[in-house]
């Protein structure tokens, strides 16, 4: 499944990467700096469905050549905020790794006890919960 419908916010902040953008302009450091700002990947044809967005293209695109092809790097207040958001998430998955380890251990060491005690079988342990319903694998 791909990402959500850009809502007014996302093609806000879609316009404003470009307004603010220096150097090379291409679509592959666009919407990779853009999946940064968002928490999304989107395609160029997305972006281009949006009027606001396809001006603020154009007109970065424009721009780019009034410099005279000069290639600077990004401002260095975006490429701060996008090593930031990249360091916040590094971390959030650190968390979550370490989290879901200990989730991990818990349950092998619940199952391990119980069926140790004699009290449970693995197969009891594998019965479905009673208001589960299974869901399709898809």
């Amino acid at each position: 499944m791909g990402a959500p419908k850009l809502n007014d916010t996302g093609i806000e902040k879609a316009v404003r990467l470009l307004d603010g953008w220096t150097g090379k302009l291409t679509w592959d450091r666009y919407l990779a700096m853009l999946e940064v700002d968002i928490g999304h990947k989107y395609t160029k044809a997305a972006m281009l469905r949006h009027p606001r967005i396809k001006s603020a293209w154009d007109h970065a695109k424009e721009q780019a050549k009034d410099d005279g092809g000069v290639t600077t790097s990004r401002s260095a207040i975006e490429t701060e905020k996008a090593l930031e958001r990249v360091r916040l998430l590094e971390e959030r998955v650190k968390r979550l790794t370490r989290e879901n380890h200990a989730l991990l251990e818990q349950f092998l060491r619940w199952s391990h006890n119980v069926i140790r005690s004699g009290k449970m079988t693995l197969d009891e342990l594998e019965r479905p919960l009673p208001y589960a319903k299974p869901k399709e694998i898809r």
